[in-house]
């Protein structure tokens, strides 16, 4: 495929980037915040006119959590994509948003040039409304997509994705035509494209010590005055957390932890070592305001680090008093939110027992484990299978040379996509934007036109690799 195949979607593209430009500024206002439930309904009935738009069947269907949005595009095509997106957000609570993370304007920020500000600019809002503009796109100068696409758009991935598993079980017939699943994202997040085999598990839990037998105020808080007779549950907290690490966080002292680990596989590795060069640990550390690792390597062996090695995570903790000024309090309750993260040959389901094992063991049976969400299987795809390579291919006709990673640090449900379906899957797009899960989250304007224009090869390319495939095997 050349430039020029595709030259009139992209001229189309850039002289309507102003309005897609606001519509992608539009959707990213809608609060749809999974954990409080805000904006969530009227989002789902935007994403269902989105889909609605661009000549697709969509319904809402209800979980017991969140609906999913579901939807069908028939273009007659031979392949079928499963487009999975979601369309919840995280909370934006952070105070140093250098304008309202609800407004969606555009700044120039740091060395980025125009920039959208605000939640959902990347994770996941950005990319899923310019994903649709590219569809309307496409479909105006060519009239129709060269593959067939469904939709799978939900509203609790920030909640651990907690109803698709059984959604995925009870619907497995409305995806039978689908060749491989695809979640549009901008994926140049350092600047680099970037394709991730897979993603590491994960298990999200909280840890709560209250007063009790062993002492500490029982019902309520107390005056701190009375710490000279009564046990802090705060301590008690913090006391059982350090048996969990070493001194230098590198390892972790649960029995157990790192049962079953599989060595880094050779087609990973050399996915990996093809793209070493890429690897900029300098701009990455710039990038998330940090001095310096915990691990005094550097280059590939550092990176291989972050990939091979799982985490405990503290993600915050919460008890007594941390108002303004001063208010001597004995807490009566204290509690920690954590997440491990996993890599392949960690069972997510034997998690928990290893770290209540752990407290039972050091004396810490009174501390309650909860656990939130649903855990996430590690999961990864072949190198060569249809959803990798092409969006291989699609980076080197944008003129980038991806960086190529066995699995992404952080966690999705993809497992499931592969576990329920049979499908293989990937992540990406050109266009940068970081940030997420933090304050001034954002995407750059000009990826989102860049962005725009790959998925556009995407959608061309994937029929192509899959016949490729199909041949290969």
């Amino acid at each position: 495929m050349e430039l020029t195949e595709m030259k009139d979607v992209f001229d189309y593209l850039e002289q309507h980037f102003e309005e897609d430009l606001k519509s992608t500024q539009e959707f990213m206002r809608l609060k749809s915040i999974s954990a409080t439930g805000e904006g969530i309904r009227e989002t789902a009935q935007v994403v269902k006119a989105m889909i609605e738009e661009v000549g697709g069947a969509s319904e809402i269907i209800e979980t017991p959590g969140h609906p999913i949005v579901y939807g069908k595009l028939d273009e007659g095509a031979q392949y079928t994509l499963l487009i999975y997106s979601m369309y919840d957000v995280l909370p934006a609570e952070e105070p140093d948003w250098i304008s309202d993370p609800w407004a969606a304007e555009i700044h120039d920020f740091q060395d980025y040039g125009k920039c959208i500000i605000g939640r959902g600019a990347v994770n996941t809002k950005g990319p899923t409304a310019a994903f649709f503009n590219t569809i309307k796109a496409y479909k105006k100068i060519k009239g129709k997509l060269p593959v067939n696409l469904v939709f799978l758009i939900e509203g609790e991935e920030e909640l651990s994705s907690k109803s698709l598993q059984q959604f995925l079980v009870d619907n497995k017939d409305k995806f039978a035509e689908c060749d491989a699943m695809f979640f549009p994202s901008f994926g140049e997040e350092n600047r680099v494209a970037s394709i991730f085999m897979g993603v590491k598990g994960i298990v999200s839990f909280e840890l709560k010590a209250k007063g009790g037998s062993w002492g500490g105020p029982k019902e309520r808080g107390i005056h701190g005055a009375f710490a000279a007779w009564v046990g802090n549950p705060a301590w008690r907290l913090v006391k059982a957390l350090s048996t969990m690490v070493g001194e230098d966080e590198k390892e972790i002292l649960v029995e157990g932890f790192y049962d079953g680990i599989l060595p880094l596989a050779k087609e990973g590795e050399d996915a990996l070592d093809a793209s070493a060069d890429l690897l900029d640990e300098e701009q990455w550390k710039k990038a998330y305001a940090i001095d310096r690792f915990k691990w005094d390597l550097e280059g590939l062996d550092l990176w291989k680090k972050m990939l091979t090695v799982p985490t405990l995570n503290i993600d915050g903790i919460k008890g007594g008093y941390i108002g303004e000024g001063s208010k001597t309090l004995l807490p009566h309750e204290t509690t920690v939110k954590m997440d491990i993260r996993l890599v392949p040959g960690m069972d997510p389901e034997k998690m928990l027992g290893k770290i209540r094992n752990h407290l039972d063991k050091h004396g810490y049976s009174d501390i309650e484990i909860t656990e939130y969400g649903k855990a996430y299987y590690p999961s990864s795809v072949p190198y060569y299978s249809t959803s990798v390579q092409t969006l291989k291919r699609m980076y080197e006709l944008m003129g980038a040379r991806p960086q190529i990673w066995p699995w992404n640090p952080g966690s999705a449900p993809y497992f499931l996509f592969g576990k329920i379906l049979g499908l293989p899957y990937v992540t990406g797009g050109m266009g940068h934007g970081s940030r997420q899960h933090s304050s001034n989250e954002y995407c750059t304007v000009k990826g989102v036109l860049d962005f725009e224009k790959s998925m556009v090869y995407y959608l061309n390319l994937f029929p192509q690799v899959a016949e490729e495939m199909k041949n290969r095997e």
